[in-house]
């Protein structure tokens, strides 16, 4: 990141976060400590680890705002959200790659009705998941990854908490369908699923696809310019071609909206 993004990143922090928001993302490139504890815009908590990614996440979900809904998208999912609610179930949201919990705490603000599962394979950033989110109710912290099928993967070593990449293996951590991770919320029927799994996405949309004739919303970051020439995000582009979804731009992520007449 060149000098000028970075000072325009913390003046974004100031402007948006407020002065605790600001000097506690400044501390936490400096501390030694642990785990430094960040205070959110509006309300709310979250401990980041110094010198990892996880202020640049936190940065990403309260102050760009990714997986904020707006207009008609928002207006889309909300009404079935309400629906939902009105036939006696639980809206819920899979928060798939939940890193440290940033996102899951943002969509829990934004639809507190919903039941979350968070599914998060790596054990640091699932630890930090569950401390991050301890204080809100109807939030599932699974340590494992999403995809396709049940199964296993492995763990892809990377220098970012981030990015933490998963493969097929014979053990190790558990796979669990989306499908299965809503059917731990009684009553649950699903409104939204919020994705990054650094490229895994293309074995969770080479799988089972029921789940796609429920959910409303998939906000989804595609991989392509992390795995040039793997056709990471070739299986979902070609799901969600096939359904009638429309599609919205939010940072780095794609949302995918159902159109109203299906939804209805």
């Amino acid at each position: 990141m060149s000098i000028s993004s970075k000072l325009e990143a913390a003046l974004g922090d100031l402007q948006k976060g407020g002065l605790s928001f600001f000097l506690s993302g400044m501390f936490s490139k400096v501390s030694r400590a642990k785990t430094v504890v960040v205070k959110l815009p509006g309300e709310g908590q979250v401990s980041v680890r110094p010198g990892q990614s996880d202020f640049f996440t936190v940065r990403q979900v309260f102050i760009s705002e990714d997986y904020h809904l707006w207009g008609s998208a928002r207006e889309r999912i909300d009404r079935e959200y309400e629906r939902i609610c009105a036939n006696g179930m639980v809206p819920v949201i899979i928060d798939a790659g939940a890193n440290i919990g940033a996102a899951t705490i943002w969509l829990k603000r934004q639809f507190p009705k919903a039941s979350i599962v968070a599914v998060e394979p790596d054990p640091g950033n699932a630890a930090m998941t569950r401390g991050n989110v301890a204080n809100l109710t109807d939030v599932i912290v699974l340590e494992a990854a999403i995809g396709g099928e049940p199964g296993f993967v492995t763990m892809v070593p990377t220098a970012h908490a981030w990015a933490v990449k998963t493969r097929r293996a014979d053990a190790g951590c558990e796979i669990i369908t989306i499908d299965q991770a809503v059917a731990m919320v009684p009553s649950g029927k699903l409104l939204m699923a919020k994705i990054d799994i650094e490229g895994f996405e293309s074995d969770l949309f080479d799988g089972d696809l029921r789940w796609m004739e429920d959910v409303s919303g998939v906000f989804i970051e595609p991989h392509d310019w992390m795995l040039p020439g793997k056709g990471s995000s070739r299986s979902f582009q070609a799901a969600f071609g096939e359904r009638d979804f429309e599609i919205f731009l939010r940072g780095e992520n794609l949302l995918y909206v159902r159109r109203e007449s299906q939804s209805a």
